[in-house]
């Protein structure tokens, strides 16, 4: 849902051209001359509906049948991808796992947010702000010890 980087710098290394399609299917076709900037947004291809049904779901589950491997590229992707991504595949699962086994998380009750419905707190706990990576707004959670 919030992936560590929103843009991904890279560097034309030959002259090339990309195609784009719109909604409405028109092609278009972008000169791109050698030693241009070019930034992947990331977050934009990760809620990108023409290749995720439910964008917007907190939805794992998506990733145990056949999805579009080159539209999720939370660590880059190629020859200069991310070089912390094995070390995340392994310590980061490892913390997470141990988290989630000694405590209960849950989000914290609080009193002006009694009556709200639950669409409108896991949009209010989802929110997020741009920055050098995007980040949660305000996620108020509590550990319980298991």
């Amino acid at each position: 849902m919030f992936p560590p980087v929103l843009a991904i710098p890279k560097r034309s290394a030959e002259d090339t051209s990309l195609t784009t399609e719109n909604a409405q299917g028109v092609k278009t076709t972008i000169p791109v001359p050698a030693g241009t900037n070019i930034a992947l947004d990331v977050a934009g291809l990760h809620y990108n509906p023409r290749y995720w049904s439910d964008p917007h779901e907190f939805n794992p589950s998506r990733f145990l049948k056949d999805w579009p491997r080159d539209a999720f590229m939370p660590f880059s992707a190629g020859a200069r991808a991310c070089l912390g991504r094995k070390f995340f595949e392994t310590e980061g699962i490892a913390i997470l796992t141990m988290l989630v086994l000694r405590y209960k998380i849950e989000v914290k009750e609080e009193l002006q947010f009694a009556r709200e419905s639950f669409k409108a707190r896991k949009e209010r706990i989802l929110a997020a702000k741009s920055g050098i990576t995007l980040t949660p707004v305000r996620m108020p959670l509590v550990f319980k010890l298991r």
